[in-house]
């Protein structure tokens, strides 16, 4: 008999019912990060302006596709009702909404470290004026990319493909009345997921390094 099923059976029908697609959208939205990697970090140290490499601007094309995986995840919430629903009498606050949260953190947390990575590849590069106004640009970009994938079901590696055909339902798509409110509302909603983000990150970190540093004084005092 299965443990989670005897202990906890609402969280193992959550899981029975999304595992494998939260899986696939956390490795999709992890890809990312992985390119900003071999993108960011794979361009010479010193190096103070932009590569011209066009395998290099080849791998920036491929990242800006995939990046919109990250933050599609928030949309995935349009399950959540389904799941409560099946639930039924079952505990919602402490077996569906943690692993609802912990899958959407982890898409925030690819998508703060990918702009992490452009943040620092600018600054090195003495462009680090540049680096608000880039990832404004990004959220309003990965917003059209998730509004593409969630209301149109384009896939990432669509505009590689099929160029052609995938760029007439891009165009027919942002043609519809409704499409600029749905890009803003998740235009706002990867900023302030971003932002949220980028200060629970930031703040733990330097947390940890004060800890750090409080250990070695007390250690060597």
């Amino acid at each position: 008999m299965d443990p989670v099923k005897t202990v906890a059976p609402s969280l193992a029908g959550v899981l029975d019912r999304n595992l494998f697609w939260m899986v696939w959208n956390s490795v999709l939205a992890w890809i990312p990060v992985a390119l900003a990697l071999l993108v960011f970090r794979g361009a010479r140290a010193d190096e103070r302006r932009l590569p011209m490499s066009p395998m290099w601007w080849g791998g920036l094309g491929l990242l800006l596709l995939f990046l919109p995986n990250a933050p599609y995840v928030v949309t995935d919430l349009v399950h959540l009702r389904d799941d409560i629903r099946a639930a039924g009498n079952g505990p919602v606050v402490t077996t569906i909404l943690p692993v609802y949260a912990g899958f959407i953190a982890s898409g925030f947390v690819a998508y703060y470290l990918v702009l992490a990575e452009l943040g620092r590849f600018l600054t090195a590069r003495g462009l680090g004026a540049w680096r608000t106004p880039a990832t404004i640009t990004i959220h309003m970009l990965c917003a059209i990319g998730v509004f593409l994938g969630r209301w149109v079901r384009l896939n990432s590696w669509e505009p590689v493909v099929q160029p052609r055909g995938t760029f007439d339902r891009m165009l027919l798509a942002l043609s519809w009345n409704w499409a600029p409110v749905l890009i803003t509302a998740v235009f706002v909603a990867t900023a302030l997921g971003h932002f949220v983000t980028r200060a629970v990150v930031e703040t733990g970190m330097e947390s940890l390094r004060r800890g750090a540093r409080l250990v070695r004084t007390r250690r060597f005092a």
